[in-house]
């Protein structure tokens, strides 16, 4: 995308975009500091706001910019929203801002067992790293709609940077990849691949499919 296009942008991005277009690998406090020094605000990102997002999507994403080696997105939490459990595929860096208060939880692959790691809950405004492998699930638990600014990156050219992203498909028992949203009940023509097999504590199976059920109520409400 060309920076022209970004002229009219407010400063804040435009200033975090002049500092991304020649980042290859940068490193988790270079990238942090950078962003923190943006200074960017929930209103700067409304333009890319999808608060009317498909009740079928699990939260609602739009693509801001793409550098080629590096890409900027804005998602839309609603209440009760939640991405699935997942992975950045070819992605091998980056950061997130979150505007709101948001339910944060890292996950552990062993063999075919998924596990909790840590609860981790954003703070309005905060900035977390994306470390390269990274399996994480972010939600809305709260009663306010908020944004977040996410930014992933590789260390080459790469038409979708978080392409073949793994779906931790809990309550279905399997691992799906996909090219788009890391949604709860992925359409089929969004599935990639999926591998069965994967297994969870039964205290995880039932939080997911809670989830999972929550977001099938919302698409029939609709």
């Amino acid at each position: 995308m060309s920076l022209d296009s970004t002229l009219s942008w407010p400063v804040s991005l435009q200033a975090l975009i002049q500092q991304l277009k020649d980042i290859r690998q940068p490193t988790q406090d270079g990238l942090r500091q950078g962003l923190a020094r943006c200074e960017i605000k929930a209103s700067d990102l409304t333009p890319w706001a999808t608060p009317h997002h498909s009740p079928t999507d699990s939260y609602g994403r739009m693509l801001v910019w793409h550098g080629g080696h590096v890409e900027v997105m804005v998602m839309t939490w609603l209440p009760g929203d939640y991405s699935a459990i997942h992975d950045h595929g070819s992605a091998l860096w980056g950061a997130v801002q979150c505007f709101g208060e948001a339910r944060h939880q890292s996950f552990e692959l062993q063999g075919n067992l998924i596990s909790r790691k840590a609860e981790q809950p954003f703070a309005p405004q905060q900035i977390r790293v994306i470390e390269s492998g990274l399996i994480h699930q972010m939600g809305n638990p709260g009663q306010s709609t908020f944004l977040s600014l996410h930014i992933y990156g590789t260390s080459s050219p790469c038409s979708k940077i978080t392409g073949s992203a793994r779906i931790f498909n809990v309550p279905e028992g399997c691992i799906q990849t996909t090219d788009g949203g890391v949604f709860f009940d992925l359409p089929e023509e969004q599935v990639l691949s999926c591998r069965t097999g994967l297994t969870a504590d039964r205290q995880l199976q039932q939080e997911q499919n809670d989830l999972l059920q929550q977001r099938r109520a919302k698409a029939e409400r609709a």
